[in-house]
């Protein structure tokens, strides 16, 4: 039986703008035993006076912290990625955590996975959720729904600290592609589909998002991105004989 592995979480913090939050959330995550914390275009140095008075004994989480100018560097090295929303109207449905807490368990044994948090006032753009595999929500009044970050971060990592101690799943899944991995593949899969001439919408940033909702139902594998890279420089061959005729 495998519990989840709590080493192969990494919290993702996109644009915090204050540092009291930044702070508060590395505290958070020594609480529960998370040791990863990455700051995507902070408004707010990790390192503020405000920030270092919050972390409260976790003043090594803000030292060790990845800092990243967007966020698809900042994932580019996960292979499965949860984004966070308070939204409902998002186009693809929200679950809760609970929900998919034997999944992340499974995938833990060997890959390493995202939490993403959007900034205080917004929360996450629908690009940014794009580019997750998962979006969850956290259930709250619907009298007065918005979390502060920490607070949220806070509520998320319980409950995967909690299933720690408390859930097993019999099976371990394979190593996923990496993000950047399945990014270099959607790119080589829409090229190779226009020379074609299939092109959904007569855009490739129409079929580039058909093609992502369609293969991230069910996450990919190294292998499977072989194979459908394989596809690809098939088709690239064949269209590049036909030309020349």
């Amino acid at each position: 039986m495998y519990s989840l592995k709590l080493d192969r979480l990494h919290v993702v913090l996109v644009a915090p703008a204050i540092a009291g939050n930044i702070g508060a959330t590395a505290r958070i995550l020594k609480n529960f035993n998370i040791k990863s914390l990455v700051l995507v275009n902070p408004l707010a140095s990790p390192l503020h006076p405000e920030a270092l008075s919050r972390a409260k004994g976790a003043k090594d989480v803000l030292y060790q912290a990845l800092v990243f100018q967007n966020l698809r560097d900042a994932i580019a090295s996960f292979h499965y990625i949860i984004g966070t929303t308070a939204r409902t109207r998002y186009k693809r449905p929200a679950l809760f955590l609970r929900e998919i807490l034997p999944l992340l368990t499974s995938l833990s044994q060997k890959n390493e996975i995202a939490l993403v948090f959007g900034p205080e006032r917004t929360g996450l753009t629908n690009e940014a959720l794009d580019l997750c595999h998962s979006i969850i929500t956290i259930p709250t009044s619907s009298k007065h729904s918005s979390l502060n970050l920490a607070q949220a971060v806070g509520v998320v990592l319980y409950e995967l600290y909690y299933h720690q101690i408390e859930g097993k799943v019999s099976q371990a899944l394979p190593l996923l592609a990496k993000t950047e991995e399945l990014e270099e593949m959607y790119k080589h899969l829409i090229n190779s589909l226009s020379k074609i001439g299939f092109v959904l919408g007569g855009e490739k940033a129409h079929t580039y998002q058909v093609m992502k909702r369609l293969f991230g139902k069910v996450p990919l594998t190294v292998s499977d991105v072989k194979v459908i890279r394989g596809i690809c420089h098939q088709i690239d061959w064949f269209t590049s004989i036909k030309n020349r005729k």
